[in-house]
């Protein structure tokens, strides 16, 4: 049989992607204020709302071991064609939008995207503003899906360009699918006697992705939110105390 690692037509780290997106989510809500709500499949693959109305559009990226994120990755201009489109819908510069590109690789060391990272380097790309370093890249294509969302990026004005992309920030070695088990257990659930963990973990992991399926079939229309998850992993917990 073929090991699914090494056939180039796997569909493997595609599956993946689409188990990692509920299973994301649920992490960063217990990492976020309770007070943040959460979509799935609405305008990006998650879409995250503060107290304060600020809504930050999410593009999750499950990659293989290794993988790097360079100038013309389709995976950044992907989600940059997905996040013009709700940037121009939602006026512009007047818009209340943030964008995030988690992946769980890495962003290579030569590439300016380096400029959008999570706390990017001290002096990375100089005085070269941000717009100027697009232009850069997008003028080395020749791929008609990304000249096609460069054309999108060239109808702003530079004052927006600058607003557009002063919104995107990279985060790169995100957690992988299986990892996040091991991360919730360890840093959410201290308070939980360590022999309980595992039974509560899967019970609060299937109890979310009910939640999941019933947003995604359009059984629930209002967005989860962090307090939801804070009150069930409590219940749970408590069933699971010594008497």
């Amino acid at each position: 049989m073929t090991d699914a690692n090494s056939n180039q037509y796997s569909a493997a780290e595609q599956g993946l992607g689409y188990i990692y997106q509920p299973r994301f989510a649920l992490l960063s809500l217990l990492r976020l204020p309770e007070s943040t709500s959460i979509l799935i499949e609405k305008d990006d693959d998650l879409d995250f709302v503060d107290e304060c109305g600020v809504k930050t559009l999410g593009s999750l990226k499950h990659k293989a071991v290794g993988d790097r994120l360079t100038d013309l990755s389709n995976d950044f201009w992907k989600s940059v064609r997905i996040w013009l489109a709700r940037y121009n819908r939602d006026g512009r510069s007047q818009s209340n939008l943030r964008f995030f590109l988690f992946t769980t690789g890495a962003v290579s060391k030569t590439s300016f995207l380096r400029r959008f990272l999570d706390g990017p380097p001290p002096h990375e790309g100089g005085t070269i503003s941000l717009s100027q370093l697009v232009a850069d890249a997008l003028a080395k294509t020749e791929s008609k899906l990304i000249n096609a969302i460069a054309k999108d990026f060239q109808a702003l004005t530079d004052d927006e360009k600058e607003d557009f992309l002063s919104r995107i920030t990279i985060f790169d070695g995100s957690p992988r699918i299986e990892d996040v088990p091991l991360i919730i257990k360890d840093q959410r659930m201290r308070s939980i006697r360590r022999e309980f963990r595992d039974a509560i973990f899967e019970r609060l992991e299937g109890w979310w992705n009910d939640i999941i399926v019933n947003l995604l079939t359009g059984k629930r229309t209002e967005p989860v939110y962090g307090y939801e998850v804070s009150d069930t992993l409590s219940a749970f917990a408590e069933q699971y105390k010594l008497t």
